[in-house]
């Protein structure tokens, strides 16, 4: 029976080396200990500007690696905070922040309660979800419960030309919704669908979400370049 047994474990060996491995498209955590701006170019109808960027900085701990994602709008004003958590099997969301403007225009930071945190799998093929969930109340309307859910689904690999040159990449179909919760108005869920495209190396170079009567939001990767370039010369 001992004998036996390495050639009964051959299938499951074979099985295991054949699942893909996808970590190397996931941000170079490692290699932005610095951090590094990415300026996306903006391909869909909703956001007006003419350009989206966000700022990645890798975090490596004794007992951990992070990477935290701030997306910045109107200069250097930040919108949005993440930081996530990177493990063997994938990338966890561990703190999400949202920016939203007051009918004065200015901005107050809310804290969302993460619901489902496995936001970018290693190995896609698991059988495991793959995306997040959050829930969070507004300023001014604390009776609303609003939740934002993003579904990733791989597709597979593919080649594309980005930042000059050619690069592998992996793409994810998306299904997603952003819901209220209101005792008073109530429910509202709209939903919507799309792609990200994820190349070797880089991380996320291009996104794409149809939100149906609401527009199409989307966005390319044009240009990587440090803070202190981005943010300019002090006045």
């Amino acid at each position: 029976m001992m004998r036996r047994l390495p050639l009964l474990l051959l299938p499951l060996l074979f099985a295991c080396s054949s699942e893909p491995d996808i970590r190397a498209y996931y941000y170079p955590v490692r290699e932005l200990t610095d951090g590094l701006v990415y300026q996306y170019r903006n391909t869909g109808d909703v956001n007006q500007e003419a350009y989206e960027y966000w700022y990645y900085l890798g975090l490596d701990r004794d007992t951990a690696l992070y990477l935290s994602a701030t997306r910045y709008a109107n200069g250097i004003t930040p919108v949005q905070v993440s930081t996530e958590r990177v493990r063997n099997d994938g990338a966890y969301l561990e703190q999400l922040a949202l920016y939203p403007p007051s009918p004065d225009g200015q901005r107050q930071r809310v804290e969302t309660e993460v619901l489902y945190d496995r936001i970018f799998p290693f190995y896609p093929t698991d059988g495991q979800a793959s995306g997040y969930r959050v829930r969070f109340k507004v300023p001014g309307n604390s009776d609303a419960q609003n939740f934002v859910s993003l579904n990733r689904y791989y597709r597979g690999d593919t080649i594309l030309k980005v930042l000059g040159e050619e690069r592998e990449a992996v793409v994810f179909d998306l299904q997603g919704e952003v819901s209220q919760r209101d005792a008073q108005l109530g429910d509202i869920s709209p939903t919507f669908t799309g792609y990200e495209i994820y190349a070797k190396g880089l991380g996320l170079v291009e996104y794409h979400r149809d939100l149906g009567a609401g527009g199409a939001a989307g966005a390319r990767l044009v240009r990587r370049m440090p803070m202190s370039e981005f943010a300019g010369p002090p006045d």
